[in-house]
């Protein structure tokens, strides 16, 4: 038990990330699994291709038991899965969390921000917060059994306290469903209610500042309230705070929940419009934060044990004026930091002035190198402007993530093979490719035609590929480059991943080497035996111990508890 105490009386709890920890094998984890069954190597439904068989096939199985790469580190290093939260990209704070916390402490309201939560959290969690409403973040789900798992947990552990859900997949839902089918998923995962919007700040305050428990009768904007035995959609707009007001107080938040990393952002929703991209559609209008507005919240950072900051901006670098103030900014304080940006916008001058300023790493969004793709897919990008601004970042030594489509509309085959002598070529550090996902949500939606796309989310085809070409190409992919490691998307944080790394102070090479480790075992079973000899494994779990990776806020919830034998 967490404390003998009653609980802790609060105003909410904000969850901005519920892990499907059933996924994969958990040491730690009592009882049989109830959300996913840990998958296991070896083909499922849809040939193989399911998103379960590709999650398998980006794990390492150890005596059939499935582990991902946070859990093969914590294995190496400890030779269980226990504390595998310490090798976690998901352990780095979140910007949702960390944003309402500050939000509602300013306006003398308790929120506290639970950073990684899953089953076995909850019902500890329950024994330490009495909690006036609960808010969960839907950010990071991407199936809707997920979602409906952590709202079971939520209501045993706290009945009758209102439960509210907001984030992005939900706004992703509203947009690619029938009214009906998604008034009924509503219905199925049972909140109070859902702040439909990437926003939702009025919403949260407004329901914090009400004097019953009840959220019925409450104007709240862009929100589905509980109604009877359906909800109702309130008709007002979410506006939205002024962002230049409303950044992260770092230094006002409880050191507890804060990790050495953290997110932020200079900006809401993206500067372009891809055609495979439903993020602007979903975020809204582009809002930029004055570059002032960034100094002063690193002001309040340089209070805190923070070092390093994950910007979490769609397109950091643009416009290029303004990114050069935001670099300027930087350069006045002591933070190593990391971004998306486009390097086709790169200069010599701005890409020095990045490493000067503390820029550690770099996500290259190519997603295609092949010009008519590019133009298929709206990215204002060619081949030879990438070739060219990666060869500035990686001349001024900007460590690189490349990320890939397989199978947008234009894609051929052959593609693959020339993007891992692209990654070779100009020396990019990780790479992944991942199969293009048809969201009805996007803009490619509205030219299916023009494309022959027929098909929606992972199952489609059209004139020059289909979405079973595609996940093999992605199989394919996995660990084919000479010199670049490919980085698991499923298995792992992708980009993220190679941050938290970075962040705990393993050098470049000692990152590749240790994703190499992990991916020598990828898609296959192994006896746990012959992968704990093996001198490459022998080598990471000696770095991961000497390299004391800190533990994580919440690991109360799942220290020392071993599953039964």
């Amino acid at each position: 038990m967490l404390t003998s105490r009653a609980p802790e009386t609060v105003d909410g709890l904000f969850l901005s990330y519920y892990e499907d920890i059933d996924r994969w094998h958990n040491d730690h984890a009592p009882g049989k699994p109830t959300g996913h069954p840990a998958v296991l190597l070896r083909p499922s439904d849809e040939g193989g291709r399911s998103i379960l068989a590709r999650t398998a096939r980006q794990g390492v199985a150890l005596d059939g038991k499935l582990l991902d790469i946070a859990r093969f580190f914590a294995w190496a290093a400890n030779g269980s899965t226990v504390e595998y939260r310490r090798y976690d990209a998901f352990s780095l704070t979140h910007l949702s969390g960390a944003y309402y916390e500050s939000l509602c402490a300013r306006r003398e309201r308790d929120v506290r921000h639970l950073n990684h939560v899953s089953r076995c959290d909850i019902p500890l969690l329950a024994e330490r917060y009495a909690p006036r409403c609960i808010f969960l973040s839907s950010t990071f789900f991407t199936e809707i059994a997920n979602l409906l798992d952590a709202m079971q947990h939520l209501r045993r552990a706290w009945p009758g306290v209102p439960i509210v859900v907001g984030g992005l997949f939900l706004v992703e839902l509203e947009k690619a469903l029938p009214k009906e089918r998604f008034q009924a998923l509503l219905r199925t995962f049972g909140a109070d209610a859902y702040v439909v919007s990437a926003l939702g700040e009025l919403a949260l305050l407004r329901i914090l500042e009400r004097a019953g428990d009840d959220l019925a009768g409450l104007e709240l904007p862009a929100a589905w309230i509980r109604e009877g035995r359906g909800y109702a959609l309130s008709p007002a707009a979410e506006p939205g705070l002024p962002i230049d007001e409303h950044y992260v107080r770092w230094d006002e938040l409880r050191p507890d929940g804060l990790y050495h990393t953290v997110h932020t952002r200079t900006a809401r929703s993206c500067a372009f419009e891809c055609a495979f991209c439903s993020y602007p559609a979903n975020q809204g209008a582009l809002t930029l934060a004055a570059p002032e507005t960034l100094a002063r919240e690193l002001e309040h950072m340089t209070r805190t044990g923070v070092r390093e900051i994950v910007f979490t901006d769609d397109t950091f670098n643009v416009p290029m004026p303004r990114f050069r103030e935001l670099v300027d900014v930087l350069a006045r304080f002591d933070f190593r930091w990391y971004s998306y940006f486009r390097c086709q916008y790169a200069d010599d001058e701005i890409v020095q002035r990045m490493v000067d300023a503390g820029c550690a790493g770099a996500f290259l969004g190519f997603e295609s190198l092949d010009d008519a793709v590019l133009k298929n897919m709206n990215k204002a990008a060619t081949y030879k402007s990438y070739a060219r601004g990666t060869e500035i970042l990686k001349r001024h030594g900007v460590p690189c993530h490349a990320n890939f489509i397989i199978g947008f509309p234009g894609d051929r085959p052959e593609n693959a093979e020339k993007l891992l002598r692209f990654v070779d070529d100009q020396g990019i550090e990780f790479y992944n490719a991942t199969p293009w996902f048809c969201s009805p949500a996007t803009p490619i939606a509205q030219q299916k035609e023009r494309f022959g796309v027929v098909g929606d989310y992972y199952r489609w085809r059209h004139d020059t590929m289909d979405s079973d070409q595609a996940v093999d190409l992605e199989e394919w992919v996995i660990g084919r480059a000479r010199d670049s490691v490919w980085m698991t998307e499923l298995g792992g944080r992708n980009f993220w991943t190679e941050i938290f790394l970075y962040s705990n102070g393993l050098s470049v090479g000692e990152a590749q080497r240790a994703v190499r480790a992990f991916n020598a075992f990828v898609g296959r079973d192994t006896p746990a035996a012959e992968a704990a000899a093996d001198p490459e494994v022998r080598w990471l779990g000696e770095l991961l111990r000497a390299k004391r990776f800190p533990e994580t806020a919440g690991a109360e919830a799942y220290r020392g508890q071993a599953a039964p034998a």
